[in-house]
């Protein structure tokens, strides 16, 4: 059944409401590729063409909110069934070469301790306090380049890892395109309601975006569906998929497969980090539905607003929707499958003309 309130325009507000600000954007712009110059300068630390490659939420163009970190592969040559260069060894020598990246940027005295670098399980960690900027530099073998499987250190196992990256970014790109653009800003939403709702025992983005795109590719959610309804039915989803271990077992958590590679990138989620993360999904797949099924706008807006709060989801679109009328000329614009009004047809995607009449300032539904 449909929404009684689709409210299109006040999603297309929210989602540009959680976009990074323009100065973070910048300077995740401008960091990585300071360090990814150093990097590949280097004549005690080699590294081969193309030897860096940007990965992760920020690659993904999947941030949401104030973006603070961005990953980056770094890649080597070596031999990963023969552990060769041996993972734990290369973890300290890239360590080694970034503990010089504070003197390299002209850091000096007191001002070096605004560069922190310490080793991760898989990559070296360097955080830029002036900036409250985090950066993480994996090293990689990725025998046939970054665009195929490559393999990652593991410091603890002392090993070499599988992983497919930009395997990851391919796919969701291809699904994203397939279904409309709606698969990057579901994904978005799901990333800003966990921000929202948990301000400690978050689940990693990794976690979220691989969900995201099971429940996508095994048809669970129709991507006709507006994006309320959308974000519903994957709370539910997701619910539906898990809430059985919460009560047949004290201590099991959900093995979550990798999009690519589907072997289990969940496995060290704590019993009660995934407890707290199935509460918040059942309290915002709740509230979404009291929110479609609302008798009136504003009881449906004050539901969205609990899941993605007051001051991302607007109370008043009027003067938005206003403007892009305006702007749009009726009976020549078009309109999203998501209700963006737009003046000129896109390059790609499925939209229907407006009707020339007069805009009187509410949605119709």
């Amino acid at each position: 059944m449909a929404p009684n309130f689709p409210l299109n325009t006040h999603f297309e507000e929210l989602l540009k409401n959680i976009q990074p600000p323009v100065a973070r954007i910048k300077t995740a712009q401008r960091l990585p590729r300071l360090v990814r110059d150093y990097i590949k300068a280097s004549q005690t630390f080699l590294t081969i063409t193309p030897h860096t490659r940007l990965a992760g939420s920020y690659a993904q163009n999947m941030v949401v909110g104030e973006v603070k970190d961005v990953d980056t592969l770094v890649r080597v040559s070596g031999n990963p069934e023969t552990n060769e260069p041996e993972a734990k060894q290369l973890i300290r020598d890239l360590k080694g070469l970034l503990d010089g990246l504070p003197a390299y940027l002209g850091y000096e005295g007191y001002a070096e301790t605004q560069i922190e670098v310490e080793r991760a399980r898989r990559s070296i960690h360097v955080y830029f306090k002036d900036e409250d900027f985090h950066l993480d530099f994996v090293p990689c073998i990725a025998p046939d380049g970054f665009k195929n499987l490559l393999y990652v250190p593991d410091r603890d196992f002392n090993e070499w890892i599988a992983s497919h990256p930009i395997g990851y970014i391919t796919l969701l790109n291809k699904l994203n395109k397939k279904y409309g653009k709606k698969v990057k800003p579901l994904g978005k939403l799901l990333k800003h309601f966990r921000n929202h709702q948990m301000k400690n025992r978050k689940p990693k983005s990794y976690w979220l975006g691989a969900l995201l795109l099971y429940h996508v590719q095994t048809g669970n959610l129709n991507m006709d569906a507006c994006l309320g309804v959308l974000f519903r039915d994957l709370l539910d989803e997701i619910h539906y998929q898990y809430d059985h271990l919460l009560w047949t077992s004290d201590t099991a958590t959900p093995n979550i497969p990798d999009p690519v590679l589907n072997h289990n990138i969940s496995w060290n989620w704590s019993r009660t980090h995934f407890k707290t993360f199935m509460s918040r999904i059942d309290e915002g797949r709740q509230w979404a539905t009291e929110a479609l099924d609302a008798g009136d706008r504003d009881e449906a807006i004050t539901y969205w607003q609990k899941i993605f709060g007051e001051e991302y989801f607007p109370s008043e679109v009027e003067t938005v929707v206003s403007n892009l009328a305006n702007a749009a000329c009726p009976g020549k614009s078009l309109v999203s499958s998501t209700g963006l009004i737009l003046p000129s047809q896109p390059a790609s995607g499925l939209y229907t003309t407006t009707q020339p009449t007069k805009f009187h300032g509410i949605e119709q539904v």
